[in-house]
C-alpha cells in the first residue's frame, strides 16, 4: 500500500530539516501521476521521488528514475521552465487531505508550489506564488477536482475524523540506514520502489501482449470454420460418385420422382445405393448438379487448407511473439513504457501517430514514419538523443526509430528488423538486397529551407543488408492497428 501518515511525515520532516537549500536541476515527469527532480546539495545530487499513483504513492528519495519515452509531456515542460535553478524552500504535510506541497524559491522569480495530492484521485499540481495553477497532471485529476490552469488552487475535501485516527494508528514501516543522505526518503523508496517497478513492468508485459493473445482468440474461432470447410473432402467425394452413378444410369430415372435405388459395382462388391433427386431437375441436371457439388467443394476444401496453413503461420507468430515478450527482463519492458500512455483495451498506438509500430526481436518496439511531415516529428519531436535512427541509403522513404534507454546497445537481431522495415518503407521495397545507414538521433539534423523530411546525419554506420522473406513477413505482421490521421 501507498505510503501511511506516519510515514509521509517522517518523511516531509527530514525533507524540510535537512535539504531545504536544494535547487532544482532537471524533472521529469515520465507518467502522469509520476515525477521527479533532481536536487542539488554541496557536494551531491538526488532524485525526488513524487508519485500519486494509487497503492504505490510516495514521496521517496530514489536510486534512479523510471524512463521517459517519447516527447516530454506538457506538465514535464512546465516543471522544468518554472522550476529549474529555484531551492528547495520548506516542506508541508496537510495529513487531514492527504496534501504533500513543496515550496521553491528564486530571488528574482519568486515562489513556485508542487503540490502532491495522495487522496483519490491522486495528482501533481504546480502552484504560482498567488496559489493558482499553472499546470496539472495526472489521468482525469483536473476533471475530478475541479481543476484548471488559472483557476486558484483549493484541497480536496478532509477525511473523516475515524479515517484520520484509523490511518494514524498504523505503525511506521520506514527502517532508515545508518550513513544514508536521507534515511526516511530512502526507505520510503526501498519499501515501495521496487514494487512499483515490478508492477508497471508486469503491465506493460500485459498491454504488450494483449494484441497477440486478442489475434490467438480470434484465430481459434477462425481455425474451426476452415478446419470444418477443410473436412469436407468425404463430402465431394460423395458428391462425385453419386454423379457418376447417375450418370450411368440415366435411363433408369424419371423426372419427378424422389428417390431412386442404383446398383453400384465397388471393389467390396455389389452395394445397393438409394439416391434423393430432385423431382424439378431432368435426370441430366441431377448427375451434373452432383458433379458442380463436387467441383465447388473441391475448390472450398483447397482453398480452407490454403488458408488453414495461413492461420497456422499466424498462430505461430502470435505464439512466438508472446514467448519473446514472456522472456523480458524488467528492465527490458520499462525501457517499453510509452505503451502505458495508450488508455487500457486499446490494442496499439493512439489515433494521430505519426508513425506505424512494430514489435522486433524480443518484443522491442520499432516505428516507423508514416509520410514526410510524419518523418519530421517522429524524429525531431518523439525520438530522443540517444534513440537509433535508421534510413534507406540513398533511397527517399520513412525514418525509422528504434527506441533505447540511454547508453544502451542496440541488439544484433533488433538492427537487422528495423534495416528490414527501413528498406520496406523506401525507394528499395521489392528489391532483394540495399544499404541502410544508422545513427544516434542526436547527430541527425534538418536540411534548412529543405522540403519535409529531408534530413542531414553524421557519423553514421551503413551496412549492406540481404532481405530475410520470412523476417519480413514476421515483422508486418506483428504491427497491431492501423490509426487513422485526424
Amino acid at each position: 500500500m501507498s505510503l501511511r501518515p506516519p510515514e509521509l511525515e517522517q518523511v516531509v520532516a527530514e525533507l524540510g530539516a535537512r535539504l531545504a537549500g536544494a535547487v532544482v536541476q532537471k524533472a521529469w515527469c515520465p507518467l502522469p501521476r509520476l515525477a521527479y527532480l533532481e536536487l542539488r546539495v554541496p557536494g551531491r545530487s538526488f532524485l525526488l521521488c513524487l508519485c500519486a499513483e494509487g497503492e504505490l504513492a510516495r514521496l521517496s528519495v530514489a536510486p534512479e528514475r523510471f524512463p521517459t519515452p517519447g516527447e516530454p509531456a506538457p506538465f514535464q515542460r512546465w516543471l522544468r521552465q518554472e522550476l529549474t535553478g529555484f531551492k528547495l524552500k520548506g516542506a508541508t504535510w496537510r495529513e487531514a487531505e492527504r496534501v504533500v506541497a513543496l515550496d521553491f524559491h528564486k530571488e528574482e522569480e519568486g515562489t513556485r508550489r508542487l503540490v502532491l495530492e495522495l487522496s483519490a484521485p491522486g495528482g501533481l499540481a504546480l502552484l504560482s506564488e498567488s496559489g493558482r495553477v499553472l499546470m496539472l497532471s495526472g489521468e482525469g485529476f483536473a476533471q475530478r477536482r475541479g481543476l484548471h490552469p488559472g483557476a486558484e488552487w483549493t484541497p480536496p475535501e478532509p477525511q473523516s475524523p475515524q479515517a484520520l485516527e484509523k490511518a494514524r494508528s498504523a505503525p511506521s514501516r520506514l527502517e532508515p540506514v545508518a550513513g544514508d543522505f536521507a534515511p526516511y526518503a530512502q526507505a520510503a523508496e526501498r519499501l515501495l520502489g521496487a514494487r512499483d517497478r515490478k508492477s508497471r513492468a508486469e503491465t506493460i508485459r500485459r498491454r504488450l501482449e494483449q494484441p497477440y493473445r486478442a489475434r490467438l482468440k480470434r484465430f481459434g474461432r477462425t481455425l474451426e470454420k476452415v478446419r470444418a470447410e477443410a473436412a469436407r473432402g468425404p463430402d465431394a467425394e460423395e458428391h462425385r460418385r453419386l454423379g457418376a452413378l447417375l450418370t450411368q444410369n440415366l435411363h433408369r430415372l424419371r423426372r419427378g420422382a424422389t428417390e431412386v435405388t442404383l446398383t453400384a459395382y465397388t471393389e467390396t462388391g455389389v452395394e445397393e445405393v438409394k439416391v434423393k433427386l430432385d423431382p424439378k431437375r431432368a435426370p441430366k441436371e441431377e448427375a451434373d448438379w452432383h458433379f458442380h457439388q463436387y467441383k465447388r467443394l473441391l475448390r472450398g476444401v483447397e482453398q480452407a487448407r490454403r488458408r488453414e496453413a495461413e492461420l497456422a503461420r499466424e498462430v505461430a507468430h502470435a505464439q512466438q511473439a508472446l514467448a519473446q515478450l514472456e522472456r523480458m527482463d524488467e528492465a527490458a519492458l520499462l525501457a517499453q513504457a510509452e505503451v502505458l500512455h495508450v488508455p487500457a483495451g486499446e490494442a496499439g498506438p493512439p489515433e494521430g501517430r505519426p508513425y506505424k509500430e512494430y514489435l522486433g526481436h524480443g518484443g522491442h518496439r520499432i516505428w516507423v514514419g508514416r509520410g514526410s511531415e510524419d518523418n519530421d516529428v517522429l524524429t525531431f519531436k518523439v525520438a530522443r538523443p540517444y534513440h537509433l535512427w535508421l534510413h534507406a541509403r540513398g533511397q527517399p522513404g520513412s525514418h525509422v526509430v528504434v527506441p533505447l534507454e540511454k547508453g544502451m546497445e542496440v541488439p544484433q537481431e533488433v538492427l537487422l528488423d528495423a534495416a528490414h522495415l527501413a528498406l520496406h518503407h523506401s525507394g528499395a521495397k521489392g528489391e532483394p538486397r540495399g544499404e541502410v545507414s544508422y545513427v544516434p538521433v542526436k547527430f541527425v539534423r534538418k536540411v534548412k529551407g529543405g522540403a519535409p523530411g529531408q534530413v542531414l546525419y553524421s557519423r553514421e554506420k551503413t551496412f549492406m543488408v540481404r532481405m530475410e522473406p520470412e523476417r519480413l513477413e514476421r515483422l508486418l505482421k506483428t504491427r497491431h492497428t492501423e490509426p487513422t490521421r485526424a
